[in-house]
């Protein structure tokens, strides 16, 4: 009888030890994940940040020098080429004018002095 108790306890006691140990390893392996995990991951995270930053980078660049016309796509080749000739010679203008004054006022100084 005693060692029917002891076999029931022995055999009791394994069961919970097992139950326990199994339990625990199912813990540790949903709380940290393996290290190559931990890497695949970090590593995606990482491409799409660069990547994120690099598109922001070419929509910067695209935007700053859409004063060339390039990405136009709904209007014709002679419109752009047109636009182009328009603000080529608009900035030759402002050129022209802001050197016609300078002389203006060189004359104005000039006969300034003389008087």
């Amino acid at each position: 009888m005693n060692d029917q108790r002891q076999d029931s306890s022995i055999l009791e006691n394994s069961t919970k030890l097992t139950t326990l140990l199994f339990s625990s390893s199912i813990l540790n392996i949903t709380s940290s994940p393996p290290v190559r995990t931990r890497t695949v991951v970090s590593t995606i995270y990482i491409a799409g940040i660069a990547f994120m930053v690099g598109v922001f980078l070419v929509l910067l660049w695209v935007n700053l020098f859409s004063r060339y016309c390039w990405c136009w796509h709904d209007t014709s080749v002679s419109n752009r080429l047109n636009r182009q000739w328009f603000i080529q010679r608009s900035t030759v203008r402002q050129n022209e004018n802001a050197s016609s004054k300078d002389r203006h006022q060189q004359r104005q100084s000039e006969e300034d002095e003389l008087e």
